[in-house]
């Protein structure tokens, strides 16, 4: 069985990435939000490759660059009083349809060039050394940002209200945390596809809020079992011939089951 480094690093460093950020994403109650990414995402990838057929430059860096304004956009709606539920549900509508939009453009267009399978289904097994770096850039980004932020994060979830006369400037958190998550699922859709990014994003922090006892223990039981998972979906499916991502998100979903036999927390 050949298992190539490459591999090892787009799904480790993936799966280190988006759990590292879970905690974030539970503890200010952005699940909605967090779910919602991965259209944005396909439809960033997408503009990614006109924009950069059309005026030149890296399609990733499209990508990320188009990417970050709908997000931003959509908490300033927040900020502006408009329901999270209405606001979240107008930029999916918003990013699934010019999505579709953009996906059929490209897939008409640019036929000889361009393969957007592997933004929705996930393929690391096609990985280069570029992308590799990639994932373990974006993991090492993403586990010092919420090392570095976690614990306010958590008080601001707790009680935005105090956490602001406390001296924590809590919309620019909210913005930061919307960059942030914004900039982590575009750059790694490929890794881990449209579909799995809403598993691994969300289930790692909902097996750890089962387990963890302290902010420390949050991040470190989120973290672990999404390697973990990964590790054991990658040899998984090299040996039964299974899609990565998918294997990746049973074996999670596996660690999420466990979890409730054995946790008490919500």
């Amino acid at each position: 069985m050949y298992l190539d480094p490459r591999w090892f690093a787009v799904m480790l460093g993936s799966a280190a990435a988006f759990s590292a950020l879970s905690p974030l994403v539970y503890a200010r109650r952005f699940n909605f939000f967090a779910a919602s990414l991965p259209h944005a995402a396909l439809l960033a990838a997408a503009l990614g490759y006109v924009a950069a057929a059309l005026l030149g430059g890296s399609p990733a860096a499209w990508a990320v660059l188009l990417s970050l304004p709908p997000s931003l956009l959509l908490v300033l709606l927040l900020h502006k009083g408009v329901s999270e539920d209405s606001a979240t549900s107008a930029f999916v509508a918003f990013t699934t349809s010019a999505g579709v939009a953009a996906v059929y453009y490209v897939l008409t267009s640019f036929p000889a060039r361009v393969s957007l399978w592997s933004y929705i289904l996930g393929d690391p097994l096609l990985a280069g050394w570029e992308d590799a770096a990639l994932a373990v850039a974006v993991a090492a980004l993403s586990i010092a940002a919420s090392l570095l932020l976690l614990q306010k994060e958590v008080s601001i979830g707790l009680d935005s209200d105090f956490s602001s006369l406390s001296g924590i400037r809590v919309k620019l958190h909210d913005y930061a945390l919307a960059a942030l998550l914004t900039l982590v699922s575009v750059s790694l859709l490929r890794a881990v596809g449209f579909v799995v990014e809403h598993v691994a994003l969300l289930l790692p922090a909902a097996i750890s809020s089962r387990l963890a006892r302290n902010t420390r223990e949050f991040l470190a039981l989120s973290v672990l079992p999404s390697l973990a998972a990964a590790l054991l979906g990658l040899l998984l499916a090299v040996q039964l011939n299974l899609a990565p991502a998918a294997a990746y998100g049973f074996v999670l979903l596996a660690a999420y089951l466990i979890s409730l036999l054995r946790g008490g927390g919500a």
